[in-house]
């Protein structure tokens, strides 16, 4: 299994690919330091629960999306 920075690296490139954002928009649109953003698009740490709940919602998502835990059906 995967790092969950790693994946939550993965995921937030393509969220942000999709929204058309980089890091600074992102940023903005969150209230999360861009340095945070870029540690996150680095893979060097994953957020934590509240800023991975501002992250999705400045991305148009679930914090599920943004750390892809499956899905329950």
């Amino acid at each position: 299994m995967p790092e969950f920075k790693q994946v939550v690296r993965k995921r937030l490139r393509v969220l942000m690919a999709e929204a058309d954002m980089n890091a600074e928009q992102l940023s903005s649109a969150s209230g999360v330091s861009v340095d945070a953003v870029r540690q996150y698009l680095r893979g060097e740490t994953a957020p934590l629960l509240e800023t991975a709940c501002k992250l999705a919602e400045a991305l148009g998502c679930t914090p599920n999306d943004l750390c892809a835990f499956p899905k329950e059906v």
